[in-house]
């Protein structure tokens, strides 16, 4: 399983933990098809316990900009908008 751990500053690691929710959540929904959520400790067993602390603010700013959605705070799913944010970056190869 892959883990992050490279972590030079808030803001960077911040963004790659974005990336990297964005990225499993977008791969999960390929897989499972629309809809399938991925468990929140599915995602941070995926995650360096160092990163921890910047996953929860990763997930926030990833749901105000309305990437990604969570009905119970437990299970989230990429949403329509975050489909075509991952797509958009992989074609122009922008990062997030």
């Amino acid at each position: 399983m892959d883990k992050i751990s490279n972590y030079e500053d808030d803001d960077s690691a911040r963004h790659n933990v974005e990336r990297f929710v964005l990225d499993k959540l977008f791969t999960q929904d390929s897989i499972g098809g629309e809809g399938h959520s991925v468990n929140i400790s599915e995602l941070m067993e995926s995650l360096d316990s160092n990163m921890s602390p910047l996953f929860d603010q990763a997930i926030e700013d990833l749901i105000a900009q309305g990437l990604i959605q969570s009905s119970d705070g437990e299970n989230y799913e990429i949403t329509y908008e975050g489909v075509k944010e991952v797509e958009h970056r992989k074609k122009d190869k922008i990062p997030l």
